[in-house]
């Protein structure tokens, strides 16, 4: 499943054995006026809702897309206050438990 938004999202695989959820923000969401990043945040939160309630519980791809819904609320009043650096990439650790083997991300 495809995942879009103002995030390009990646899974990368360690020297380590381990995985990490990389984060950036797209170049066209860099862009943007600080009104219309929280905007169109608003909007990428809206659009993983819909896709979730659309999904199966038993669909290998809900558990990713609520993993990134999780993950783009808790950036959200970050972005709204106007505190991240949009040129940074964010890190997330991935447990080895963590079935992200079916998600399929949009850069």
């Amino acid at each position: 499943m495809l995942i879009k938004g103002p995030l390009n999202i990646s899974i990368i695989d360690t020297d380590t054995g381990e995985r990490e959820l990389h984060l950036k923000f797209s170049p066209e969401f860099k862009t943007l006026k600080l009104n219309q990043q929280c905007d169109a945040f608003h909007e990428f939160l809206h659009y993983l809702k819909t896709e979730i309630d659309i999904l199966e519980d038993s669909d290998p791809n809900r558990h990713g897309i609520l993993t990134i819904q999780q993950i783009a609320e808790q950036l959200l009043p970050h972005i709204e206050a106007n505190e991240i650096p949009l040129e940074d990439a964010i890190v997330v650790n991935i447990h080895p438990d963590t079935p992200f083997g079916n998600l399929v991300i949009e850069r």
